[in-house]
């Protein structure tokens, strides 16, 4: 009775996290970078004096991974450089998934005041952004004062990336 118990826990939070929805948050006025799949996963970038660390939680469990500290292996310094035999990369991705990608992904707020410091890109940049800014959701503008702001909110689901990758196979 107890395993038929855990095994329905179990096949529910594998459908939740299929069918959830994995969130990412950027917003650069607050430095605030988050990803999160509710209930399961959620990790949020911490920049700092180094170079940044993630601090996150799974399953209520919290853990902290400092980035700086990554590469570095133990007994080995910074001088040496790794003897890596050459991998042959297997083509793993097809144009057709790149494509269809983004159709996987939901923007539900995405403001953006953007400068370049190229006054040329900036001027190209004009129509592009009022062309884009037909949607109630996305408000993307250019400035010529050196300001640079994002406010993102991206949602999508595994289940549906996942559908890509068979459909497109």
């Amino acid at each position: 009775m107890i395993w038929y118990i855990l095994i329905i826990l179990f096949i529910i939070l594998l459908t939740w996290i299929l069918l959830g929805p994995v969130i990412f948050t950027v917003n650069t006025d607050r430095n605030l970078y988050h990803f999160m799949l509710p209930g399961v996963i959620k990790a949020i970038l911490v920049p700092s004096r180094g170079l940044a660390y993630i601090r996150g939680w799974i399953f209520f469990i919290p853990f902290r991974l400092d980035l700086s500290k990554i590469n570095r292996r133990k007994g080995e310094k910074r001088g040496e450089k790794d003897k890596k035999r050459k991998k042959t990369i297997k083509k793993i991705v097809s144009i057709r998934q790149i494509r269809s990608a983004p159709g996987a992904f939901r923007v539900r707020r995405l403001l953006l005041n953007l400068d370049t410091d190229d006054f040329m890109l900036n001027a190209w940049l004009i129509p592009v952004f009022s062309t884009l800014n037909n949607n109630s959701n996305i408000r993307m503008q250019v400035n010529f004062e050196g300001a640079l702001f994002m406010d993102m909110d991206l949602r999508t689901r595994i289940a549906s990336l996942l559908w890509i990758i068979l459909k497109n196979r």
